[in-house]
């Protein structure tokens, strides 16, 4: 019954109905009003059988300018300018047609045409607004058990949110209130929905509601907003979610598809990268480009954003075939616009990558492959030189030789003062591209930044299954830091350095501040753990750990580029004369598995590489007592 009388209501016909009734009244009315309630019996015998022709007239231009095409459920400002318009549009032809008749104006008076006017059009907003009162406050009271939810941020995000939840009763969404810190708001009322107070009532009101759901609505919240509002709702025992960052959400206008839940990007909360597509349209549209490491986390996503830029074809190398199947079915599912060829090879073995060279001719490439893990190829010396080194040159000197246009090294903030193999081997990659300038027509660049959340490796989903597994999160040190970026946004931001390559240059991607590792351990569990107890064991620095990175050498100078999250590094590097024979006798100590020869090569190559030792210490930290939000600092010295 509901469904057919829902049905009826929103026909043409009961609309048009409505009208003419509205309209007849008005003008009905306004006679009255023109002789203050005293009709001359000449108006009654002579106008009134004209009225409804009056109405018929506004009812046409009513559905000549669509007016019945549109929703009484969602009436708004929209409707009530649509309203205006037609019905200006009849008045002006009923005013001329009186003013031309010949004894028009006798039989209709000037004054009652423009007050019958005046009156329909109030009367028919009348009517849609009282059915859009009647629609929100029958959504409303179906919405009464749902998910009782509090909406922090009564802006237009939380505005469109909250009118969201109201019209669809179907996500079984309850808004209880707003909050936020604008005195301006306090009080007001928001599609129906009251803004309780600033961040400091979140607690009291999500106890005083029976909140089940605390939902950030401010898409352009930056990470410290977020982290300074988040210990407000930690106190609750509500689950916290979050719509996505401005970037992701102007795909689509904010609404209750959009929130999820909080994760730990949302506590960075990096402001949105933009890309220049146009610059980086006429370095990759119709090139082949080839990405190495494509299997891995960094060459996987350039991988992603390449296929979605128009180069004519897209080599994926990596040496692991089982990641290549999994991005190889990944792009095909999301309709990649480019051929994509999956290419099982090892950049350690130049023959096989010189035959890849000769089959494809690449145009473009982006070196991504590399041994990242620190502790790990400290014990494994030998085998971050052969990929990291001997890999890279391999790659560098074929990309010459077959006239490569760019040539774009995945470099890391390691390599600055490295204390460490996979630092310092880096390092040596950089030197590589520096020796190769002068060759041919190649542009070399690299780019270097620091960890990336979520990547293979990292802390981040080492402490997630830590957590899982109800603890404890092992922690290096106290004081340890680490800067921090999106995968996605490194992506895009390595892809958009490679168009402003003139030779030589090294990149620095703005990493913003550093982050220490303990406080993100803290958040984590905040997040993950459920409320639960989880020890965080602090177990000392591994070896080759620092314990603050630094993103540029003392003697770097750092320049601007035309994105404001990429930096021109400027060092004066002048390579030896020997240094092609020092990286042969690198490469050749590696071949031998000879560590220690391959650690006293690289001190050649580079004084400020000194082996790492480190004794270890074991302290534990509970994590119950948390601190708000990250505390983030520099490092002092760093640039």
């Amino acid at each position: 019954m509901r469904g057919l009388r829902r049905g009826i209501t929103n026909s043409k016909s009961v609309k048009i109905l409505a009208d003419a009734i509205a309209v007849t009244l008005s003008f009905v009315f306004a006679l009255a009003i023109r002789f203050d309630f005293a009709i001359p019996s000449q108006y009654i015998t002579n106008l009134l059988p004209f009225i409804p022709a009056i109405a018929l007239l506004y009812l046409l231009d009513n559905y000549i300018t669509r007016i019945y095409s549109r929703r009484w459920k969602y009436a708004s400002f929209d409707e009530f300018l649509g309203l205006i318009g037609a019905t200006t549009l009849s008045t002006v032809i009923l005013l001329t047609a009186v003013l031309l008749i010949p004894g028009g104006r006798r039989n209709l008076p000037v004054s009652v045409v423009v007050i019958g006017g005046m009156i329909s059009l109030f009367s028919m907003a009348f009517i849609r607004l009282q059915f859009r009162l009647f629609s929100d406050r029958r959504l409303r009271s179906g919405a009464q058990g749902g998910t009782k939810a509090l909406l922090i941020g009564a802006g237009e995000a939380g505005e469109m949110v909250a009118r969201d939840m109201l019209r669809h009763p179907e996500y079984n969404y309850n808004p209880i209130g707003f909050i936020d810190d604008d005195p301006k708001k306090s009080k007001l009322v928001v599609q129906g929905v009251p803004v309780l107070g600033g961040r400091e009532e979140i607690p009291t009101a999500a106890t005083n509601h029976e909140i089940d759901e605390i939902i950030i609505t401010m898409p352009s919240a930056t990470g410290e907003k977020i982290r300074e509002i988040l210990p407000f709702c930690e106190k609750t025992s509500a689950k916290i979610k979050i719509i996505p960052g401005i970037f992701l959400a102007m795909a689509d206008e904010p609404g209750v598809a959009s929130v999820r839940e909080l994760r730990l990007e949302d506590l960075l909360g990096r402001a949105p990268c933009e890309i220049d597509l146009e610059s980086i349209s006429a370095y990759i549209t119709g090139k082949v480009v080839l990405v190495t490491g494509a299997g891995g986390s960094i060459g996987s996503e350039i991988s992603r954003q390449l296929s979605g830029l128009g180069p004519r074809r897209l080599l994926l190398l990596d040496r692991d075939e089982t990641s290549l199947h999994y991005l190889e079915l990944e792009l095909e599912s999301r309709g990649a616009r480019c051929p994509a060829d999956v290419v099982v090879a090892d950049i350690r073995d130049a023959d096989r990558i010189e035959s890849v060279f000769k089959r494809y001719e690449p145009q473009i490439i982006f070196h991504s492959a590399a041994l990242k893990h620190v502790p790990m190829l400290e014990s494994h010396p030998s085998e971050a030189v052969k990929n990291n080194v001997m890999g890279t040159r391999n790659m560098a000197q074929l990309g010459v030789k077959h006239g490569v246009e760019r040539f774009i090294l995945i470099s890391t903030d390691k390599a600055v003062n490295p204390v460490n193999v996979m630092g310092a081997t880096k390092r040596v990659s950089e030197f590589i591209i520096e020796g190769l300038l002068s060759n041919n027509g190649t542009l070399f660049s690299a780019v270097r930044f620091g960890n990336v959340l979520g990547s293979r490796g990292s802390v981040v989903p080492i402490f997630k299954k830590q957590i899982e597994e109800g603890g404890p999160v092992l922690v290096t040190h106290p004081e340890a830091t680490r800067y921090f970026m999106t995968i996605k946004e490194a992506a895009q931001l390595v892809i958009q350095a490679g168009a402003y390559t003139e030779n030589g240059d090294v990149f620095l991607l703005d990493m913003g501040d550093p982050i220490r590792i303990i406080d993100l351990a803290k958040e984590m569990i905040s997040l993950l753990g459920n409320g639960r107890n989880i020890d965080i064991r602090v177990k000392g620095l591994r070896p080759g750990e620092k314990l603050h990175e630094q993103l540029v050498f003392q003697a770097e100078d750092i320049l601007p580029t035309p994105h404001p999250k990429i930096n021109r590094v400027i060092n004066g590097l002048e390579l030896p004369q020997d240094f092609d024979a020092q990286v042969d006798a690198l490469i050749e100590a590696a071949r031998r598995d000879d560590e220690n020869e391959i650690k006293a090569l690289l001190s050649c190559l580079m004084p400020c590489y000194q082996p790492f030792d480190v004794n270890k210490e074991e302290v534990t930290e509970e994590a119950g007592e948390k601190k708000p939000g990250l505390r983030l600092f520099r490092e002092t010295g760093a640039r």
